[in-house]
């Protein structure tokens, strides 16, 4: 994730990847969530250097509002910078490989002011951890999803929701008949923009 922001970010500037260690590989349920997020803030309350800026790149911003609070620099979580981003399209989707978290999810897209134009919350079928260990069935589980957002709930833009989902995303976009949302490349550009202003 740190490379494909760094990807957007290019060359000038420098991401530094930071890991939090009492965290669940994926985050598919509440006690996941609870242990993600007091992981995060853990990370930071210890006197973790955030340089200029700071991304969340978990799908459910685990830590986000805390960080905003106490952080003397911009913190954004890749979950809202997708949301703000799809929004500009107009009505979107967003395609969950953790639909056990679909109560929380719903619970940020009111929280971020995106409840009127969030057309859905659609998940994956099987364990997340099975399909997202074999790439080629979770891009078939993620097309198929992306087809129920458009027929279905008329989506104007869709977002891949999860961090590690880049390389499915830009294999979907290229077929994709509306724009696709990729939540690390999102972030990347609304930090930037974030500490840009901060710099005038």
């Amino acid at each position: 994730m740190a490379a494909f922001a760094q990807d957007i970010l290019g060359a000038s500037w420098t991401v530094v990847p930071g890991t939090n260690t009492d965290a669940p590989p994926i985050i598919t349920e509440s006690v996941g969530l609870a242990r993600a997020t007091k992981s995060t803030i853990a990370l930071f309350e210890g006197g973790y250097d955030p340089l200029d800026g700071v991304i969340v790149s978990a799908f459910i911003d685990p830590g986000l509002e805390w960080l905003k609070t106490h952080l003397k620099v911009p913190a954004v979580g890749i979950a809202q910078a997708a949301m703000d981003e799809a929004a500009g399209h107009g009505r979107f989707v967003i395609l969950s490989t953790t639909p056990g978290l679909a109560g929380a999810m719903t619970g940020l897209v009111d929280r971020y002011g995106h409840a009127g134009g969030c057309a859905g919350i659609i998940g994956i079928e099987g364990d997340p951890y099975t399909v997202m260990s074999d790439p080629a069935r979770l891009l078939q589980e993620l097309s198929v999803l992306l087809d129920r957002a458009v027929t279905e709930l008329s989506a104007d833009a869709v977002i891949v929701g999860g961090g590690p989902l880049v390389d499915a995303a830009r294999q979907l976009s290229a077929t994709a008949p509306v724009p696709l949302i990729e939540p690390v490349p999102a972030a990347a550009r609304s930090i930037r923009r974030l500490i840009e202003a901060r710099a005038l």
